[in-house]
Formats: structure tokens, C-alpha cells, sequence
């Protein structure tokens, strides 16, 4: 019996210990199965090989299981589209749920985000958190997008392979979060989602605090406007 509840122990420590997150629980779990079975009357063969398999399979079983974890979290997350003017550049934001904002417009169940020229989109729609399944384009005059490839800082470190060209724009995700600012009016209260357009040698001319700042202003009028009307 002894052996049989270590054994099971193990089996939870294992499936638990799959993300690393969760390490602080499943290795006291594995150590109280090990000594469990240990105590029983199992042959020493099978102790070792319940002992020693987990051990051995935790790695490959641990990116097998975040890779699965992204690719299921990633097909079922909210799909959106955000499209920007064609000669777009700099930091855009997107306040969700804002009762005179941009109709939710979806198209191959996926919704469609058109920022505007000043980078600033109230939306109706409510921004998830979670998996992120975006894709970003420029349009022109014409009706005509083209895509504007993801960027992020690791793709630049040295031991990166296929590291982009420093000075061709791509798009960031610059944050987000909940903003509350009161006011004797009610205050200011938004949830928003901040991107950039910019080559990587441009980045600190985007994120200047005066210019991020001016942005922040605009955004608060806008967002009080829009709240005053309902």
C-alpha cells in the first residue's frame, strides 16, 4: 500500500512540477513520495526507476508542456487585427470599453482595431488579458495592408540567430494596464494597451518622458470626453 501512495505522490510532483512556477510545491511533494516509497516493501528496481524517471523526463516534459500550453493558449486567445495609417510612427494606445468609442468590427473572427492618426483609439471592445493572437498592418489611400512584423528585445541579443536589421520598423508592445486619476469631476478611470512603431535604434526617441507624457494628457481628455456624453 506504502508503495502504491508514493508512487502516486511522484506521478501529482511530476505533473505539478511541469511549470516551473510551481516548483516550490512539487519538489517537497516528490521528496515525501520518495521516502514513502522507499518505506515500502517494493522491489529496489522499481524505487529506482519511479525515482529516477521523473528526474530524468522533467526537462523535456517541461518545454514539451509550455509549448502545448502557447500553442492552445495562443489558437484561443482574443484574435485582433490593429491597422495604422500608413505612415504611422511612434507610440499608439488603446482604451478599452469606452461607450463612444469605435464599434467592435469583426472579419474572419477577428476583431479589427483601426487606430488613428493620433495614435489614440477609444474602443467599445473589451482588451483581454492572457495569450496575446495579434496582427498588426499599415494601410494606404488605396485600402492596401501590409503587415508590420513583431519585434521584442531579445530578438536583438548577441546570441540571437536571424537578429533583425537595427533600423527596420517593426512594432512593440509597450505595456498596459488600468489608469485611475480623481478628480472633484469623478476621475479618470481606463483600462488601456500601449504599442510602438519604431526601429530598434529609434526606440529612446519614442519613450522620451515629455512625449509620453503629452500622449498621457490627450488620452485623459479624450477618455472624460467621451465618459461626459454618457
Amino acid at each position: 500500500m506504502k508503495g502504491k501512495i508514493g508512487i502516486v505522490i511522484i506521478i501529482l510532483s511530476f505533473l505539478i512540477s511541469l511549470n516551473p512556477y510551481w516548483l516550490i510545491f512539487g519538489i517537497p511533494l516528490f521528496v515525501i513520495g520518495i521516502i514513502i516509497l522507499l518505506l515500502s516493501q517494493k522491489p529496489i528496481k522499481t524505487k529506482l526507476i519511479w525515482i529516477l524517471t521523473p528526474i530524468i523526463l522533467w526537462y523535456p516534459f517541461m518545454n514539451l508542456f509550455f509549448y502545448l500550453m502557447g500553442t492552445i493558449g495562443t489558437a484561443t486567445a482574443q484574435k485582433l487585427d490593429l491597422i495604422f495609417p500608413e505612415n504611422f510612427k511612434g507610440k499608439a494606445i488603446v482604451i478599452s470599453e469606452m461607450p463612444c468609442g469605435e464599434e467592435i468590427e469583426i472579419i474572419d473572427n477577428r476583431e479589427q482595431l483601426r487606430i488613428p492618426e493620433n495614435g489614440i483609439l477609444l474602443y467599445k471592445g473589451n482588451l483581454k488579458s492572457g495569450y496575446i493572437n495579434n496582427r498588426y498592418f499599415k494601410i494606404d489611400k488605396k485600402g492596401k495592408k501590409t503587415e508590420i512584423p513583431t519585434r521584442a528585445n531579445y530578438m536583438y541579443f548577441d546570441d540571437s540567430e536571424n537578429k533583425p536589421d537595427e533600423s527596420v520598423e517593426g512594432i512593440w508592445l509597450s505595456g498596459g494596464g488600468t489608469k485611475y486619476n480623481p478628480n472633484p469631476n469623478g476621475g479618470i478611470n481606463y483600462s488601456y494597451r500601449e504599442f510602438l512603431i519604431s526601429s530598434k535604434d529609434s526606440l529612446e526617441k519614442w519613450n522620451d518622458f515629455k512625449s509620453s507624457r503629452k500622449l498621457e494628457r490627450i488620452t485623459d481628455s479624450l477618455v472624460e470626453k467621451c465618459k461626459n456624453k454618457n
